[in-house]
């Protein structure tokens, strides 16, 4: 799937989507499971799409994870399994007050997470996953 983020959003994606909404756009039926032993709001898995979306406790949606193969628009660029220090290089550029975390890159006010579980020093990294959460 292509997914776009523009203008600080996840297009076709809004806060106010129900998990009734979501598996709609999706047309499938979710696997489920909790993310961990303290978590009692389960996470729709979409395997066959490598897309998970966690809810509220009110079944809104909170976040979405986008995995390859999958394609991830982010200011008109493909950031899904490229090579983390390029992106990086070329975001720097657009936005000089870019920052880093621990394991991948904030965008857009935290919204939007790119996900490096082995950032370091090493050029060929890649950008893993894209988190993009809908919260206020």
């Amino acid at each position: 799937m292509v997914f776009e983020f523009s203008q600080g959003r996840l297009v076709g994606f809004n806060a106010a989507q129900t998990r009734s909404e979501i598996e709609k756009l999706f047309g499938e039926r979710p696997k489920q499971f909790l993310k961990s032993a303290f978590c009692d709001i389960p996470t729709d898995e979409y395997s066959a799409r490598s897309v998970h979306v966690h809810f509220s406790r009110d079944d809104v949606i909170e976040s979405i994870e986008i995995m390859r193969p999958n394609v991830f628009l982010c200011f008109e660029r493909n950031v899904l399994g490229e090579k983390a220090r390029e992106v990086v290089d070329w975001l720097q550029l657009e936005n000089p007050s870019f920052t880093e975390f621990d394991l991948g890159y904030p965008l857009s006010n935290g919204r939007l997470k790119l996900y490096v579980p082995d950032k370091g020093d090493h050029p060929d990294v890649l950008i893993k996953a894209v988190y993009v959460g809908f919260g206020g």
